[in-house]
Formats: structure tokens, C-alpha cells, sequence
């Protein structure tokens, strides 16, 4: 069986792994043989069964392993994704099986959508998306590459979120609100208009405050 490394060795790696315990680690015809990490000591205080590997930008891949990319950090989580497409490894999309996928959803390569996640009909999401647990996503909403919803996020009918756009655990994005690249979204907050490039808001409602 080809192996699966787990790209990231944090919290969030961590829970990706618990999830894919549940499938004696196996997923999609792949075992999985460990974490990738820079920090090889990450695991030491944890009961894992596997460990640190190799580095984070890994050299012992292969053309037929395949990875799973479990960093939440939108920036670091599209300089991965290209390196690893660069060098032919496979980038799976992990789905949990307690996801609800609705009709006429498109998810891109290297999405990771954790339990109870629920994204309804009619939507488009982009390449190493990142949906946390409990988060929904409504119909008709798009979300850009290497985005990241944190748990409990409620983006609803018509929002279109843009790339590399970070949103903090409960945030809440109303219908038809647009919200462009690299923002950041704190947790908690409610978006009520149109959120420009790079901008970090906090509130209910939301404001900018950088």
C-alpha cells in the first residue's frame, strides 16, 4: 500500500491524525507512514503511534505517496501546496465521512473538511481549502484557494470569499457579502459588508481594525 504523510505536526495535525485513526489509518488506498514537520521533537510529549519523518518540505516522497496538508496558516499552506505539486507528490482532499456534501458542490484538490461540516448545494470551493469541524457553508457561495474556516463558521447564501482569507472559530459572514484576499475575519465577528484586500476585521459588526 503507498504511504500518506501528514503534512504539519501541530494541534491541527494532530486532529486530522485522530481522524484518521478512526480508518486504522488508511485513506484511499493509503497507509499512513507519518508527519512531515521542521520541528522533529513536535511529537515527543504526544501518544501518537507515528512521528516526525522528515522535514515539512519532505525529499522522501514519491510520485506514488500522497499527503495531506494540515497546516491552517493560509500563506504557509500555499507555499506547501505548491512545492509538493512541484515535485509530483499526491495532494489527497480529506473528507471526514460525518461532512454532509450537498448536490453541485465542486471541492479542489487538497481540501481537508473536518466532521460535521456541512456545505449544502450549488458551491465552489477552491484548491487546500481548509473547513474546520461544525462549519456550513450555504448555497451558491464560492471560497478561493488555500482559505481557511476555523470551527463553527457560518458563511451563508451568496458570500464569496476570495483567496488565502483566514476566519476565526464562530465567525459569521452574511448573505451576498463579498470578502477579498488574505483577510482575516477574528473569531466571533459578523460581516455585514463588502471586507477589502488584506484587511483584518473584529466585531459584531465587524470593523477593520488593521
Amino acid at each position: 500500500m503507498n504511504k500518506l504523510y501528514i503534512v504539519g505536526a501541530g494541534g491541527f495535525a494532530r486532529e486530522i491524525y485522530s481522524y484518521l485513526k478512526q480508518g486504522d489509518f488508511r485513506y484511499q488506498d493509503h497507509q499512513v507512514a507519518g508527519f512531515l514537520s521542521d520541528r522533529h521533537d513536535d511529537l515527543d510529549l504526544f501518544n501518537t503511534e507515528h512521528k516526525v519523518v522528515d522535514n515539512i518540505r519532505s525529499t522522501i516522497t514519491t510520485p506514488q505517496d500522497a499527503i495531506i496538508i494540515a497546516v491552517a496558516d493560509c500563506h504557509f499552506k500555499k507555499e506547501l501546496y505548491q512545492y509538493y505539486k512541484k515535485i509530483g507528490c499526491k495532494i489527497l482532499t480529506y473528507i471526514h465521512p460525518s461532512a454532509f456534501i450537498g448536490n453541485n458542490v465542486t471541492i479542489g484538490e487538497g481540501c481537508v473538511i473536518c466532521p460535521s461540516a456541512i456545505l449544502t448545494t450549488d458551491i465552489t470551493i477552491g484548491k487546500a481549502v481548509t473547513i474546520n469541524a461544525h462549519s456550513s457553508i450555504g448555497h451558491d457561495a464560492q471560497v478561493g484557494d488555500f482559505t481557511t474556516l476555523s470551527g463553527h463558521c457560518d458563511v451563508t447564501g451568496f458570500v464569496h470569499i476570495e483567496q488565502s482569507v483566514f476566519l476565526g472559530s464562530h465567525a459569521l459572514i452574511i448573505p451576498k457579502t463579498k470578502v477579498e484576499s488574505n483577510a482575516i475575519i477574528g473569531a466571533g465577528s459578523v460581516v455585514i459588508t463588502k471586507v477589502k484586500t488584506g484587511s483584518t476585521m473584529f466585531g459584531n459588526p465587524a470593523k477593520k481594525i488593521k
